[in-house]
């Protein structure tokens, strides 16, 4: 079998997006499914990982030009080398807001005739069984859904994240850019041959919205982790202090706030570990800055820029707690990618989520109860001071969530949708 795989997202880039990408392929290709990629050429970008190259597994690389926002800025030579800007980093997440606002279903729309231009070339040179889409961005699948009408290959969607059901953050200026949205969301999941989603509560909600039609066409593959992450790990040296960290980047519906009011008090109180330090490992936008600088503990806070993937998993098993954040007006589905590989350390993690939602239920299901709401200061500090005095624990890992079982189970639905 052979997939004409499209991802925006897709090494050098560093984060979930690339992650999962480059770990699909990867085990699709095991499992005898080779993939030709289209993706972008270079763009500003928060991360970058370099190490990640020696992953990929695609047959043929195709990257294209792009007229959206971040690669008319490294074109226009406003960004260069492999860090983000000071440009890109300082500015207001409203103006950012502002900008994407302007656009008809997202900003990277300005990728579809790029895309769809290499996209009718390369099918008309190689047979493909199927158009496999990455989303979002979900302009993307515009590009992909005129591929798959003009050349009859079956469309395979892969939702990363929620759309329009994101409704705690809304990227439509009017009622136009309303319409048009959910017009092409249903579109797509009307005419895709399989629905592929990153959670059960993201499959849930398609299904309960959009039509329970979809349901045998439905699937969910978990990013998860992947085994060979934790083998041969870079040697780190375990922090002298007792050490809470954080890994990735804080989206502008995510805050730091309330954690460290909570912080703050139990330091007051005397019932925090006096070597207390926060590591906070990826590169953080001006608000999450000013929140650590307003904080009155910014002495214990450290801002470590983006690591190499391994060399992050090397961090996270020698630090004594991880932290997660879903912000509580999340969809039931909202579940981060680093979760899994969370879960896989064994490490007790402050859970910052949405008590009811599916990260919750898969974090107790593992036996993990520091689950606190990301806005209550209140509720964190009484998970805190239980995380703080409790020693033993005894986690499971789920592991029917490791990414070579998840890609085993779609390359056999794959097998037998088009085989």
């Amino acid at each position: 079998m052979h997939i004409l795989y499209i991802s925006y997202f897709y090494p050098p880039l560093g984060g979930p997006a690339s992650l999962r990408n480059v770990k699909m392929i990867k085990y699709l290709a095991q499992e005898g499914i080779s993939c030709d990629v289209i993706t972008v050429s270079d763009i500003e970008y928060i991360q970058r990982d370099f190490s990640l190259l020696s992953e990929c597994r695609e047959k043929r690389l195709i990257r294209t030009d792009s007229l959206d926002p971040m690669a008319l800025f490294r074109k226009f030579g406003f960004s260069k080398g492999n860090q983000a800007t000071g440009l890109y980093m300082n500015t207001p997440e409203q103006i950012k807001l502002w900008i994407r606002r302007l656009y008809p279903l997202d900003e990277k729309i300005g990728w579809n005739p790029f895309l769809i231009k290499v996209g009718r070339k390369a099918i008309s040179e190689t047979h493909y069984d199927l158009i496999y889409i990455s989303l979002g961005p979900f302009s993307s699948g515009v590009g992909a859904y005129k591929l798959f009408k003009e050349s009859g290959i079956p469309l395979v969607l892969d939702i990363r994240d929620y759309w329009n059901l994101l409704s705690d953050y809304n990227l439509e200026a009017t009622i136009f850019h309303r319409k048009y949205s959910w017009h092409w969301e249903k579109t797509l999941y009307d005419y895709a041959s399989l629905i592929e989603t990153a959670t059960r509560g993201i499959e849930r909600d398609i299904i309960q919205i959009f039509g329970s039609h979809l349901k045998d066409k439905t699937m969910t593959v978990f990013s998860g982790w992947d085994e060979m992450d934790f083998i041969d790990l870079p040697e780190v040296t375990k922090p002298d202090a007792y050490t809470i960290s954080y890994f990735g980047n804080i989206n502008a519906r995510r805050t730091l706030k309330f954690f460290f009011q909570a912080l703050k008090r139990l330091l007051q109180e005397g019932n925090a570990p006096q070597n207390l330090k926060i590591q906070l490992f990826g590169n953080y936008f001006k608000e999450i800055r000013d929140e650590i600088k307003q904080s009155c503990i910014a002495n214990l806070i450290e801002i470590i820029p983006p690591l190499e993937h391994k060399e992050a998993i090397a961090n996270m098993m020698v630090t004594d707690a991880l932290m997660l954040l879903v912000n509580s007006s999340s969809p039931y589905g909202s579940l981060t990618s680093k979760v899994s590989e969370y879960l896989r350390t064994q490490k007790p993690i402050l859970a910052m989520v949405p008590y009811h939602g599916e990260a919750a239920e898969l974090l107790r299901r593992c036996g993990h109860n520091y689950i606190c709401a990301m806005e209550s200061a209140d509720s964190i500090y009484h998970s805190l001071k239980r995380l703080f005095s409790e020693k033993e624990h005894n986690y499971q890992i789920p592991w029917e969530m490791e990414k070579s079982k998840q890609v085993h189970n779609l390359a056999e639905r794959l097998k037998e949708m088009f085989g």
